[in-house]
């Protein structure tokens, strides 16, 4: 097999050399860590390795100057030693692929090593287990002695090199691999390697094989889940996401919410997500319509006085030279190695109208490629910038039926407010069965 870089019999390398293409922060480490949390893949994404088998470890004189082992002087000029070991390097939860044809690299994932990058397990002499259940050992190390049980690793995706050659220099080299998870190729034919995030979120709950245990029937998947996927895909927000650290499933949940600018709501014993979109959308192989249907038209006959003589529906209106006018955030781009890049979005009318307002840049590492990243970057801006009135009031218990994210009407003429349109964003029930509502202008909408 050959060196890892350099080609077998002295041909060209299959990898690029780093210095022909710099790849800023492109620098991950290895780890042998007992106990990590497995990771998880959805869409494609650049994965780490922990190194889980190491044995066999050997070298060869060739001529020339050069040690026997690790603690040699081998890698010297004019040494003509070189390496090799039998490893197996984890990866992720299984099963997925390690063979991707969107990049364009001989139509196979990438794997980088130390600054290098080539195309396929086979172009640098590795074995791939994708991690099915019940996976058999791999076969060099089951026949190496039959006397010691040999681990396939059921359910967990891993490399193996049997052996891997090191070439002059005896340590093991820094190496990643780029794998096709779960729900990829489901965000639309525009984003052929992502997942679309109703899918991420559905199966991150009820997979009885790696999920958080969620009851299936009480996911409104056929309902709001599946219409907030239609969203998500005609708006082109599609989604690779790694679950690389321990966190609260619901935390995953609400990063996913928060960048495709909807709300996850409990009503009843169903969950829901709901996006804050009220313009129909159509692209990326699919259509998708707000439900704007309002709920009760409310008048001063319905609100319940907060006391002490105040209009019964309370004002707040952010100060719009105070409003965020530039967001950046920051995704892994696929087309770099997946390393880190920060993208802005801006208001330049209200740059030019107020001066410049920012915010730190926002995380966003569920996104892979810029043209999703920009549409949540724009969604979120618009939402930051535009929807400045939020309305508070109280209602009778015979409102109990509402929701977070339901639209009513609302008519008060200390406001000037005449069958306005506004969602619901919280909703607080007292002791006395009292609906204290928070809502807010949705700009644009009339009934």
């Amino acid at each position: 097999m050959p060196d890892l870089m350099t080609g077998k019999g002295g041909g060209p390398s299959p990898f690029v050399n780093a210095f022909d293409h710099p790849q800023l922060n492109s620098l991950r480490y290895n780890t042998s860590h007992a106990g990590s949390p497995v990771f998880m893949v959805y869409g494609t994404c650049r994965v780490s390795v922990n190194l889980i088998e190491l044995w066999g470890f050997s070298g060869s004189k060739g001529g020339g100057k050069g040690g026997k082992g690790l603690g040699s002087s081998a890698g010297k000029k004019g040494s003509n030693q070189s390496y090799s070991v039998d490893v197996a390097f984890g990866l992720c939860q299984g099963p997925v692929s390690f063979a991707g044809a969107s990049h364009g690299i001989s139509g196979n994932n990438r794997i980088w090593s130390n600054g290098g990058v080539a195309a396929g397990l086979g172009n640098i002499g590795l074995n791939g287990y994708a991690g099915n259940d019940g996976q058999a050992a791999d076969p060099v190390f089951a026949s190496s002695d039959p006397n010691i049980p040999v681990l396939g690793y059921s359910g967990t995706c891993y490399v193996t090199g049997t052996p891997m050659e090191l070439g002059s220099t005896p340590a093991l080299p820094n190496i990643q691999f780029e794998l096709t998870g779960f729900k990829a190729g489901t965000a639309g034919p525009d984003f052929p390697d992502d997942a679309r995030p109703d899918e991420i979120v559905a199966d991150l709950l009820t997979n009885p094989r790696y999920g958080a245990g969620f009851p299936t029937a009480n996911l409104d998947s056929a309902g709001t889940i599946a219409d907030w996927g239609d969203y998500c895909q005609a708006a082109g927000l599609a989604m690779s996401l790694m679950l690389d650290r321990q966190q609260a499933c619901a935390r995953w949940i609400e990063e996913i919410a928060q960048l495709t600018v909807s709300a996850v709501v409990w009503s009843g014993s169903l969950l829901k997500i709901i996006p804050f979109g009220d313009q129909a959308l159509a692209s990326n192989g699919a259509s998708w319509s707000p439900d704007l249907t309002w709920q009760y038209s409310l008048g001063d006959g319905d609100f319940i006085d907060f006391g002490g003589g105040s209009d019964p529906v309370l004002l707040t209106r952010a100060d719009p030279a105070q409003m965020p006018n530039w967001l950046s955030i920051e995704y892994m781009d696929s087309a770099s190695s997946y390393n880190p890049q920060i993208l802005p979005v801006w208001d330049q009318a209200l740059i030019d109208q107020y001066g410049l307002r920012s915010e730190p840049s926002q995380q966003a590492h569920e996104f892979t490629n810029p043209a999703s990243a920009t549409v949540s970057a724009q969604l979120q801006l618009q939402r930051k910038a535009y929807v400045r009135n939020s309305y508070k009031f109280k209602l009778g218990w015979r409102y109990s039926l509402l929701e977070p994210m339901d639209i009513v009407l609302l008519t008060d003429a200390a406001l000037g407010l005449d069958g306005a349109a506004v969602r619901i964003v919280h909703i607080e029930e007292d002791d006395n069965g009292e609906l204290s509502v928070t809502a807010e202008e949705i700009p644009g909408v009339t009934p």
